[in-house]
This record gives structure tokens, C-alpha cells and sequence, in this order.
């Protein structure tokens, strides 16, 4: 494995990242500050070289660029794109989209879906590289303060361990899931427990309004009370209350993740009722309303 020393004297590995978005550049300024060797890669060129001197990082213009990198950080919006980046599918068979070195350890902190991840893990570990899902939660300011929580599957110790590093400078708790696919399927059902919460607590809301009681009131008394839960404390004052509707989390995507978590509990063989409702209701919201900040369901619901 290459190394380089980092500020403080200790080695580092190089690592890769790609995906800039709005959780991705935070992540990786949080490797950088740590004093690791980052190159960080977009789809968006003009993005890449903009945050890595934002960050003090070096730009890809190719993916490239990639395979001198021992460890590879993705946050996509989907599996399906982490695997377009990764794999290419266009031949007789499944290959290695870039030339990555046998050993690489390629870490995907999407909210992919499992099954996904276990297909593209076959396709690395046929070419020797090592595929770990480690998914987050915490949202964009526990992006920033590299404080967020790490749902981390893998099936080879020693790639985990080379992996956890650089894992480490973004979070402030690693939960080991298990093998390949369990970090993103426990993502999926933390996000439709999240989104059951979002949708009980916008219902509550609005009927409570139609009452006659006040929103800011029955938030207070949410979190005050047995219906307290991250979103009460975090989403409805600034995102419902107060009208921001921006807290830097999609529609399509939270609709995304409630129906792998759906497909997580269809494969498990378990009748979930509640995260069918869940699903209905955000695809109602998402049909109309398009690509927007999820809390704007909430306007959809509030008209029905």
C-alpha cells in the first residue's frame, strides 16, 4: 500500500472521494483536514477543482485518476450510479471499470441499495479490490463537524481495518453491522423509521391545526413529551414552523431509501403495513410536487 505522512507525522494512505454534493464536500474536507493524501473527483470538473481548493485536496479530471488511490471513498445518489462508476457492464460480462489495484478498498457511503452492493461487491472481489458499505446518518451538519454516525459492513477484516482511518475523520460513532449489505440495509430502515416520524408527526400537525392548536405549541410539546423523536427536535420548528423547507434532504431520495427499506423487509419475509403507508404517501407527494426538499411534503399533505 502507497503512504504519504501526514502534518502530524503518521502515514496515511491515499485516499480517493468522489461525490460533492451537499453531504459529500463537508466529508471530505473532514479527510483532508485530517491530514490524509485526498484527490476528489465529480461528475461536475469545475466542482472538483473548486472544493479540493476549498479544502486542500488535489482535483481529478478522470476517474481515473483514481486507481492511485488505496482507499476510495463514494457518496452517490444511488447504488445504480455507484455501480456506473465502478463496474462496466457493457461487455460480455461485468468489469472493472477502472484499473484499480488488487487490494484497493473502496468504501460506499451512499444509501445504496443492499442487493445492489452485494452484486458490485462480486464484481471487485473477482479483481481483488475490497467493496465496504458504510452509509451515514446525521445529516448535513453532522457532515460538517464530522460528528456523523457509520453503518459499517464488510467481509474482510483487514480491508475494514485499512478503511476505518479515514472513515474515522468524518464520524463520531462506528456501529459494525455485520457482512456486505448489512450497513445499507440498517441505513434504509433508519431513514424509513426517520421518514415514518416525518410523515406521523406532518399529520399530526396539520390536523392539530384544523383544531385549532397551535404549530409551534405542539412542537414544543413533542419534544417535551412521549412524541419527541429527531425529526420534532430537528425538522418541524425550522422546515414546518418556521418555513424553511431546506434541510438539505430530497424527496426522491428519502422515497428512495423508504422503499429499499421496503424491499429489505419484502426479503426478510416480514409484513410491514407501516412502511407501505410510507411509501404511498411520499410517491403521492413526490408525483406532484418533483424534486424538492422532503420537508415540502408536508405542503402537499396539508392540501388534501
Amino acid at each position: 500500500m502507497t503512504t504519504s505522512s501526514t502534518p502530524n507525522g503518521d502515514t496515511a494512505t491515499k485516499v480517493g472521494f468522489v461525490g460533492l454534493g451537499t453531504m459529500g464536500e463537508p466529508m471530505s474536507a473532514n479527510i483532508a483536514k485530517a491530514g490524509f493524501d485526498l484527490r476528489v473527483y465529480d461528475e461536475d470538473a469545475g466542482r472538483a477543482h473548486a472544493v479540493a481548493d476549498r479544502i486542500g485536496a488535489s482535483a481529478l479530471d478522470d476517474a481515473a485518476g483514481l486507481a492511485e488511490c488505496d482507499v476510495i471513498v463514494l457518496m452517490l445518489p444511488t447504488s445504480k450510479i455507484v455501480r456506473s462508476v465502478l463496474v462496466d457492464d457493457s461487455g460480455a460480462g461485468p468489469a472493472l471499470r477502472l484499473p484499480l489495484r488488487p487490494g484497493t478498498v473502496v468504501v460506499d457511503m451512499s444509501s445504496s441499495n443492499p442487493q445492489d452492493t452485494l452484486a458490485t461487491g462480486e464484481v471487485l472481489s473477482a479483481a481483488g479490490v475490497h467493496l465496504v458499505d458504510a452509509p451515514v446518518s446525521g445529516a448535513k451538519e453532522r457532515a460538517l463537524s464530522g460528528t456523523l454516525a457509520i453503518m459499517l459492513g464488510g467481509n474482510d477484516d483487514a480491508a475494514i481495518a485499512r478503511a476505518t482511518p479515514v472513515i474515522d475523520a468524518m464520524s463520531a460513532q462506528i456501529y459494525r453491522t455485520g457482512a456486505l449489505g448489512t450497513g445499507h440495509a440498517m441505513k434504509a430502515l433508519n431513514n424509513f423509521v426517520a421518514a415514518a416520524a416525518y410523515t406521523a408527526a406532518s399529520e399530526a400537525l396539520i390536523s392539530g391545526e384544523r383544531f385549532g392548536l397551535d404549530r409551534q405549541t405542539m412542537v414544543d410539546i413533542f419534544n417535551n413529551s412521549t412524541g419527541q423523536s429527531f425529526v420534532t427536535l430537528n425538522v418541524l420548528g425550522p422546515h414546518i414552523v418556521d418555513g424553511a423547507f431546506a434541510s438539505g434532504f430530497a424527496l426522491p431520495l428519502m422515497t428512495k431509501d423508504v422503499k429499499i427499506a421496503q424491499a429489505v423487509q419484502a426479503a426478510a419475509e416480514h409484513e410491514a403495513p407501516v412502511c407501505a403507508a410510507v411509501v404511498g404517501a411520499l410517491d403521492d407527494a413526490l408525483t406532484e410536487l418533483g424534486n424538492v426538499d422532503h420537508t415540502e411534503a408536508y405542503n402537499y399533505w396539508n392540501l388534501r
